[in-house]
């Protein structure tokens, strides 16, 4: 009887610790953020993208990320090469504006660098703001 007893326990211990450690956010890992908001409402939208694949969503009322999707191989890939094409760590842009859009770069949750852009007078490059459409609307697109 106490045999049957523990290994149930046991069993609904295990099987909730993996649960919970399979969507959690690498501390390892490089991602990158992008996101954009602002205006009179103030509020933000951001979607992280991790070198692993992983996206998460940011709660900003919660301050937490939120285990979104894993972006395919192939999307991952493309992306990748274009940030590496890039050079979004010695990129030094911070203009924003009434609404602003921005990418991040981190390891783990340590910020390495962010480019913001959104003044009205000031006109970033095409290629950054190409990239950040391009994988804002990619990571934002929930596919089941």
């Amino acid at each position: 009887m106490r045999i049957t007893f523990f290994s149930i326990i046991l069993i609904t211990l295990f099987s909730c610790v993996s649960s919970e450690s399979i969507n959690q956010p690498d501390k390892q890992v490089k991602r990158y953020a992008f996101g954009k908001g602002g205006g009179f409402t103030g509020d933000y939208n951001e979607f992280i993208l991790g070198e692993d694949g992983k996206v998460f969503k940011y709660d900003f009322k919660y301050n937490r990320e939120v285990y979104y999707k894993d972006l395919s191989k192939e999307d991952l890939t493309y992306f990748m090469e274009k940030i590496d094409k890039l050079g979004l760590e010695g990129i030094d842009i911070n203009h924003p504006g009434n609404i602003s859009n921005y990418i991040e770069v981190r390891i783990g949750t340590t910020s390495m660098n962010k480019i913001v852009w959104g003044d009205h007078q000031y006109y970033a490059p095409k290629e950054l703001t190409d990239l950040h459409q391009e994988v804002y609307k990619k990571l934002a697109e929930f596919e089941p």
